[in-house]
């Protein structure tokens, strides 16, 4: 019976992918003859991507509906025969004007063009549709990288797709594969975290969940990694601004998670804004072509961010004129200009090939990998929004995930004498600037490009404060201001409502922002709200600092007056309530940091880092001195590791070698715990980093209970890039880490 069932099973397999076979060769057949068909300009025009600003009326505002310009848009679509449009013009719409305006664009580009081609349309929903009054919003990446959860990663990526396609929307511009190593970059909060391996694990579970292996599904969009390779170091911190990378660390931590977002099949790659080593990498070939293309085997479609190929000739200055970005850029390896607003493109690539200077084979390379992304989403057997998925639309299963991840994020990092959690019949003092703000909650990319219009918000989405309000009565809650961002409004009402008060819930915050809009000069808390936290501090009431934050701010001073200290990120919707069930019992804490928090400005170093960075000025073995390290997290019970073995002393270069150890909740309260294994290389050619994080899981155990967690590990694991820039597995003695224990084993 048994074999008989490995056969059928067997049987079943060799015809799914016989019909997956057939399936790929006719979509190859039927791009072919469609692309056979072309003239150069509608080529070109499926490379030329405008925002929808060119083609409306009017803008919209949260009062305001926005408007399409029907001779614009035929002008795009028709004359000039644009592929894609992507964004919206200013503002979020409705449910019912997204899928109206996406109708009305399926209708011109199938029934008034020559060949019927329907538009890519493409979103930016990086941490739910927030384009979408009535989308489900999440916490944002970096919040999301705190849960060490990939399985929330995957499911809400999967409620993003279905509202985004919802939409009629068939393409994300999400997931962000950078890797946050800068945290002065005003993008820090869009990444997951600063460690490679943990940001290629997110992003992958990111993409399973957009794309589910099946681009054609009727909820399922085409996810995107971006930014393709650099753009989150930049030197001085600016976004869009130079970064240097040598090409050895450039392979250590950028690529990486390129390189698994390829492997997870991820469709399309936005290019890096800004140049790495002097080259803008929209020019560049060797990223574009030898390493993307070459080395990593994307075969997806490559779109240019924001207006940058223009600005290889306005900002970097590398071509003479906008003609020679265009020609750099299409044969660096671009199959899709984001223009966003002029048809100048179109003209000078047309241009171009004519003149000989682009090769058309190069145009058709291009335009094959976009049309074949356009059959893969089934497009041109669907183009208009699928009416069953409306009713998803936020739906309260969505939201519940929604406020499992806020839950799960939330980081506990300070908790002086069992301060937390907070007595229900507690009388609470609520102070500072993110107590009642709803932007600082999200961030930006909500509803707005910068997320600061509250006019948008839902009138259901609860601030910080109403959520303490709604978790313990009203009557119990005193809500003084105490200071704005940037600017005193009444501490002295503060200290005097804090002395009537049994613990005050400080809430320091960053304003929403993202971009150039995000740059700071100074990474510390704004000195007006510690001096709330020192305020407060110096009444005898206990303080517990509450951080709404898109990077880690130094916070030393204000860390020393709180008795307890608690990391929010920027957790979304459902934030305020994720918040207040956590200090007041409800949720066990479990984020875990998933970057190193800095203790002073000058002191950016990552826990990965060299052994020569622990030594202090005087060379002793302190140097390395953060605030919290990276994988830092508090729970309100307490967690045991025991029993660390290895299945083999010895491994050989192409062995697995399994790594074991118990963990065991020694509190009386249900937990959940992030097991994190960590590798050294105890000498190498190239100076080993001190550790590197190589496996986690997330595991939750009841009073008492125990379980054995299995890692295995491999020469990937172990290997580093080495002299000639290529990855190397060296002889020599290694060690594993997992919760304070240590075992040693070798590789021969």
């Amino acid at each position: 019976m048994a074999t008989r069932t490995v056969r059928f099973i067997l049987l079943v397999l060799l015809l799914g992918t016989a019909r997956y076979g057939r399936a790929q060769a006719d979509r190859a057949a039927r791009v072919e003859a469609l692309l056979g068909s072309m003239t150069l300009e509608e080529k070109v025009g499926q490379m030329t991507q405008l925002t929808l600003q060119a083609v409306s009326a009017t803008r919209g505002t949260a009062d305001t509906p926005h408007t399409l310009d029907m001779d614009k848009l035929r002008q795009a679509l028709v004359e000039y025969h644009v592929g894609s449009l992507l964004n919206v013009y200013d503002v979020s719409f409705p449910l019912a004007y997204w899928r109206d305006l996406i109708t009305t664009i399926q209708d011109v580009a199938t029934k008034e063009t020559r060949l019927g081609i329907p538009v890519l349309y493409g979103i930016d929903a990086v941490h739910g549709h927030h384009y979408l009054r009535e989308g489900t919003l999440f916490p944002q990446n970096v919040a999301m990288a705190a849960t060490w959860n990939p399985d929330l990663v995957r499911r809400s990526n999967a409620i993003t797709a279905v509202e985004v396609r919802a939409s009629g929307i068939p393409w994300n511009f999400s997931p962000v594969f950078d890797v946050g190593r800068q945290p002065l970059w005003s993008r820090f909060f869009e990444t997951f975290g600063e460690d490679p391996y943990l940001v290629s694990v997110m992003g992958r579970a990111s993409v399973e969940g957009q794309q589910a292996g099946a681009l054609g599904a009727p909820d399922r969009v085409a996810a995107c990694a971006k930014h393709y390779v650099g753009y989150s170091m930049p030197l001085s911190g600016k976004d869009r601004s130079p970064a240097w990378i040598p090409e050895r660390l450039l392979r250590e931590f950028f690529l990486p998670p390129f390189a698994a977002a390829v492997e997870a099949g991820v469709a399309s790659v936005m290019v890096n804004s800004g140049d790495v080593n002097g080259e803008p990498v929209h020019a560049s070939h060797y990223l574009l072509t030898e390493v993307l293309r070459g080395e990593l085997g994307f075969e997806g479609v490559a779109v240019s961010d924001w207006e940058d190929i223009k600005k290889l000739h306005t900002v970097h200055r590398v071509a003479a004129t906008e003609k020679e970005a265009v020609r750099m850029a299409v044969l660096a390896g671009v199959d899709m200009s984001m223009v966003p607003l002029s048809l100048d493109f179109h003209d000078d690539l047309v241009a171009l090939v004519r003149e000989g200077a682009v090769p058309e084979a190069r145009i058709d390379e291009a335009v094959r990998r976009i049309l074949n992304l356009k059959f893969a989403l089934g497009l041109f057997e669907q183009p208009y929004p699928d009416p069953a998925l409306s009713a998803k639309v936020g739906a309260p299963e969505h939201r519940a995930v929604s406020l499992q991840a806020a839950q799960e994020a939330v980081t506990l990092l300070k908790n002086e004498g069992g301060l937390l959690p907070l007595s229900k019949q507690a009388r609470v003092l609520v102070t500072g600037p993110g107590a009642a703000s709803l932007p600082v909650l999200h961030g930006a990319w909500t509803y707005t490009w910068q997320g600061t219009d509250e006019a948008l918000y839902p009138e259901d989405t609860p601030t910080f404060l109403e959520a303490v309000q709604a978790e313990v009565g009203a009557a119990q809650v005193t809500y003084v201001p105490g200071t704005r961002l940037y600017d005193e409004v009444d501490i002295p009402a503060a200290v005097a409502a804090a002395r009537q008060a049994d613990v005050a819930l400080v809430v320091a915050a960053e304003k929403a922002s993202v971009e150039q809009v995000g740059s700071i000069e100074d990474l510390r808390l704004p000195a007006v709200q510690t001096r709330l936290v020192r305020a407060v501090a110096a009444t005898g009431t206990p303080v517990v600092l509450v951080l709404l934050e898109n990077r880690p701010r130094i916070v030393r001073e204000a860390v020393a007056q709180a008795r307890a200290v608690v990391l929010g990120y920027e957790p979304g919707m459902r934030g305020g309530e994720a918040l207040a069930d956590v200090l007041f019992g409800d949720v066990n804490p479990s984020g875990h940091l998933p970057f190193t928090y800095p203790r002073h400005t000058g002191a950016l170093v990552h826990y990965d880092h060299k052994f020569a960075q622990e030594q202090d000025t005087t060379f002793g073995w302190t140097g390395y001195n953060p605030q919290w390290d990276f994988g830092f997290g508090l729970s309100y019970t307490t967690f045991a590791y025991g029993n660390l073995t290895l299945d083999k002393p010895l491994m050989g270069a192409d062995d697995t070698l399994a790594v074991s150890v118990t963990v065991t909740n020694t509190g009386d309260r249900a937990g959940k715990e992030v097991v994190q294994l960590y590798v050294r290389d105890l000498y190498a050619r190239i100076a080993p980093r001190v550790k590197r994080l190589r496996g986690f899981e997330k595991v939750t155990l009841a009073p008492g209970e125990a379980r054995t967690v299995t890692f295995r590990l491999d020469r990937d694991d172990l290997s580093y890039i080495g002299l000639h820039n290529r990855p190397v597995l060296e002889p020599g003695d290694f060690e594993v880490y997992v919760g304070g224990l240590k075992a040693g084993f070798a590789v021969r």
